[in-house]
């Protein structure tokens, strides 16, 4: 789909346009504990990670920078441009430490996605041949929570999941429900009326209804091993983690849903993308032309006028019917007025960092940041802070999900208990220059301001004392006094 946010979909579709036994409720005889306004929401801002507020329109001359997604990415990047993440202390350590480098290998997008839409669930499972624990990624648009604790966490939900196989739409709905250490999970599968062909992929997928049938799981070969039901006791987590964005919600401060981290500049990154297609429109206005009477050029058998070949862009030419202007030949080369829109388009960039939580000069024009120290602490202060709450976030996600595959190796005896310590690390590089950080403990070693041990304890992340097998035999650093 590429208009239609699959929660529009299935939200919309499933429960307007079908029948209420088609929908998604009512299959699983739940209740989705959402409002309306979050499901809008997600909607819209998965459509605008996709294709910006609007996509290019050629017709009425629209453009988009697709802040939405660059934002997104920026944020990944920020979270995890120093991460490191390991598991010691056991053979169960150890076993749960592969099952990880999946995650390790993904988690770029899925932090962009994580930051796009609000949220994310990371859904645990045992392989079919039980010696293995994969994990899935449930985005926000495909998660519907059921229930929450006093403390907001969610203990129930729907997740979906689907498949296109040949002119058939294949939808998955696995249900879980916490209900104090009894957890049942409850799964199900459709096939969708044929598909047929249609004008545009949204109309298609709208025209037919997804939940025409209920098969057997076993119909996809991937989900042949689950179980349509399976009811579990002395269980105290559900077997997902749902990590929310750590700002809050101010599209519905009643949602304990994560909201996305350009929730707060919609309207102004609007602005952004219509000041940027003036600023499009006035390049492609003043371009350089020569307005030419026809008559000055040679005429091909069809009486157009041959142009000099490799400059036909250049000219514009027009009929000059016999008047005074025959023959007229103008330059036409009109003042540009960039630098005045590109300055309302910088403060409109500023706008949106700063709602975003982004430091200055991070979309804006980077030589036009702040000029005082404070003023540049403060900016790099404020994005450190936001950035740090959301690596705390997935720090405690992360924790969960160690919790969650314990669960399952003890259910499924896959490896014995163990220690499991978990080594994290995220850094502050978003605060510091590393180079100049470096640079500036060095030549207090140097100065004799600080033991050499030290600055390798702080390099390598390590002990005083493990710090000193980096030191040569033969030093020649000063002795501090």
């Amino acid at each position: 789909m590429r208009d239609l946010a699959f929660r529009d979909f299935v939200r919309r579709v499933f429960n307007r346009m079908f029948p209420a036994k088609y929908s998604l409720e009512r299959e699983l005889n739940v209740q989705v504990a959402t409002s309306a306004l979050m499901d809008d929401a997600i909607s819209r801002w998965l459509l605008m990670y996709k294709d910006g507020p609007q996509m290019d329109d050629k017709e009425t001359g629209h453009k988009t920078l697709r802040l939405p997604s660059a934002i997104s990415e920026e944020f990944s990047r920020l979270v995890l441009t120093e991460f490191e993440f390991s598991l010691e202390g056991s053979p169960r350590a150890d076993f749960l430490n592969e099952q990880l480098d999946g995650l390790r290998s993904k988690l770029y997008k899925e932090v962009e996605m994580w930051c796009a839409l609000g949220g994310i669930v990371l859904k645990p499972y045992v392989s079919g041949d039980m010696d293995k624990i994969m994990i899935d990624y449930v985005h926000a648009n495909r998660f519907y929570p059921t229930a929450f604790n006093s403390s907001g966490d969610v203990t129930g939900a729907v997740l979906v999941e689907t498949k296109r196989i040949g002119d058939y739409l294949y939808t998955r709905l696995e249900h879980h429900d916490l209900q104090g250490t009894h957890l049942t999970v409850v799964n199900k599968a459709y096939k969708s009326e044929r598909i047929y062909t249609a004008q545009s992929e949204e109309d298609e997928l709208i025209a037919n209804n997804p939940f025409s049938e209920e098969v057997s799981l076993e119909t996809i070969t991937e989900w042949a091993s689950l179980s349509p039901i399976v009811e579990m006791d002395n269980i105290d987590h559900p077997l997902f983690v749902y990590i929310r964005t750590p700002r809050a919600n101010t599209t519905d401060p009643s949602s304990p849903l994560g909201a996305s981290v350009y929730a707060r500049a919609e309207s102004v990154i609007r602005d952004v993308d219509e000041q940027y297609g003036r600023l499009m429109w006035e390049f492609e206005a003043t371009e350089a032309a020569v307005d030419a009477d026809e008559d000055l050029f040679a005429t091909d058998r069809a009486g157009r006028p041959i142009l000099p070949e490799g400059r036909e862009r250049l000219y514009r030419t027009y009929t000059a019917d016999g008047s005074t202007n025959s023959g007229f030949l103008k330059e036409y080369a009109p003042t540009i007025r960039d630098a005045s829109i590109l300055n309302g388009l910088n403060e409109i960039l500023r706008k949106v960092e700063f709602l975003c939580g982004l430091a200055y000069g991070t979309l804006s024009n980077p030589n036009d940041v702040d000029r005082t120290a404070e003023e540049i602490k403060g900016s790099k202060q404020r994005s450190y802070v936001v950035v740090n709450n959301m690596q705390t976030a997935w720090d405690q996600g992360l924790d969960e999900l160690i919790e969650v595959m314990e669960i399952l190796c003890d259910l499924y005896n896959i490896v014995p208990e163990g220690e499991v310590n978990k080594s994290c690390t995220w850094g502050d590089g978003i605060l510091e220059d590393a180079e100049k950080e470096y640079q500036r403990r060095w030549s207090m070693v140097m100065a004799n301001k600080m033991k050499v041990e030290k600055f390798y304890s702080w390099y390598f992340g390590c002990t005083e004392e493990e710090a000193a097998e980096y030191i040569p035999e033969e030093k020649t650093f000063p002795e501090m006094e």
